[in-house]
């Protein structure tokens, strides 16, 4: 099984009851992030009309795409059936106009909560996957799809609960077998996601607008906890592993000041957090990040491994929308900024921290940030106050790693020792020693 998630905006159609784009606004420019290969088939040949209503005439709509004579095999209730390159299920969403809220086409099943301007598509079996059949129905007033995927080598039966129009949530069930085992050991594509620069790194002082990404970390919780990577526009390709035991992870857009951004017509700052919500003993982790020219395009991915074996039934959950920050009784990391001297080495990080345990403030001198790192890396400075402007505690940090080494730092606060925040985490590259 091969899951991928892809933020991407829908394609423009000029058919049907004013379609006119995703939520009903504008198409994004030239500067949203298009992803041929994650977004279903583009329902440019759809018929005028309907071709069957899942729930009363004001309720879902399935529209059906292509010759007919090719591609998805598509049921409704009733045992009514159609040959479709892609089939998409539209709701009302306000103004007369419907809004696309589930899809499916080629290799990829999509959905959108009503009113973002974009979605999320996700992909199965990998890039040469291809979906051959899906019924549709809806029970409870939520949509079911029961597909069908096969690629070389694997095959793929999906069972799929989408609930919720602003708020969307997918159950997935997955039963998957496989022909060869290399295919099942590989890491499995996840998610993806864009990221050039942010507030508070170098670029951002160059561009007209302080940061270009549509999300800006890796969040994920294993028995420790949560814990926070900031993501970055790296040199050279990179990729750094988690795990085990991870049972839920997520690119996540936290950074969501529409000034940051200008006026976009992809709307970064509005983008999903898309989490997939893993059971049992947890999976493994890959941070897979990628350098990019500025490009609107894929540079992040996040990987997962369960155990290798010829078949397998998965089981998982995603969810997205915009998540409250004050969730949970630990702080989360809000931003993270970045300097340091070029030519000892050293490296400073400013993270800040809010919500949770520490939206009330306490005693400075109660608040205390610790740091781990390799013993052979010096920490020259650890220091934490409070910040007014987020309402919560800022750490400082400098680092002084050894030339030729990458060292991984995690750092988080606490009181008496009892954790207060979601921890930190971050790798440096090894420095090259000016001479």
């Amino acid at each position: 099984m091969v899951l991928a998630a892809v933020l991407a905006p829908w394609p423009m159609t000029a058919v049907g009851h004013g379609a006119v784009g995703p939520g009903g606004v504008p198409a994004a420019g030239a500067g949203a992030r298009i992803v041929p290969l994650s977004v279903p088939s583009p329902v440019h040949h759809a018929s005028a009309r309907p071709w069957a209503r899942l729930a009363g005439r004001g309720g879902l709509w399935v529209w059906c795409a292509g010759d007919g004579r090719r591609g998805l095999s598509v049921t409704v209730p009733g045992g009514r059936s159609r040959r479709c390159a892609g089939v998409r299920v539209t709701a009302p969403g306000g103004g007369g106009r419907r809004v696309t809220w589930f899809a499916v086409g080629h290799g990829s099943f999509w959905a959108r909560p009503l009113g973002a301007s974009r979605g999320v598509s996700v992909r199965a079996l990998g890039a040469r996957g291809v979906f051959r059949y899906v019924t549709l129905a809806v029970r409870e007033g939520r949509l079911v799809a029961v597909a069908g995927a096969g690629a070389p080598g694997a095959q793929a039966r999906y069972h799929l609960t989408v609930s919720g129009r602003r708020t969307v949530r997918m159950t997935a069930t997955e039963v998957a077998s496989y022909r060869d085992r290399a295919v099942a050991r590989r890491d499995r594509p996840a998610l993806a996601g864009f990221y050039d620069f942010g507030v508070g790194t170098a670029m951002s002082a160059m561009a007209i607008d302080p940061a270009r990404h549509d999300a800006d970390g890796l969040w994920f919780t294993d028995a420790r906890g949560p814990s926070w990577a900031p993501l970055r526009n790296p040199r050279h390709p990179w990729r750094q592993a988690y795990g085990p035991g991870v049972r839920a992870f997520g690119l996540l857009q936290r950074d969501r000041a529409r000034r940051y951004y200008g006026v976009h017509a992809a709307r970064p700052q509005d983008a999903p957090d898309v989490i997939v919500h893993w059971p049992g003993r947890g999976t493994r982790v890959v941070l897979r990040e990628r350098p990019t020219a500025g490009r609107a395009a894929p540079n992040v991915w996040v990987m997962f491994g369960p155990r290798a074996q010829d078949r397998e039934t998965l089981r998982y959950r995603l969810t997205w929308t915009r998540t409250a920050r004050d969730r949970g009784d630990r702080a989360i990391v809000v931003s993270t900024l970045m300097g340091g001297n070029a030519r000892s080495g050293a490296r400073m990080y400013v993270i800040d921290y809010a919500g949770g345990a520490i939206a009330r403030r306490l005693p400075d001198h109660a608040v205390a940030g610790t740091v781990r790192v390799r013993p052979d890396t010096f920490v020259t400075q650890d220091s934490v106050r409070y910040n007014p402007y987020t309402h919560g505690y800022r750490q400082v940090l400098q680092v002084l790693p050894m030339a030729g080494r990458n060292i991984h730092v995690r750092a988080w606060l606490s009181v008496s020792g009892q954790r207060l925040s979601e921890t930190w985490r971050y790798t440096l590259f090894a420095p090259r020693i000016a001479r």
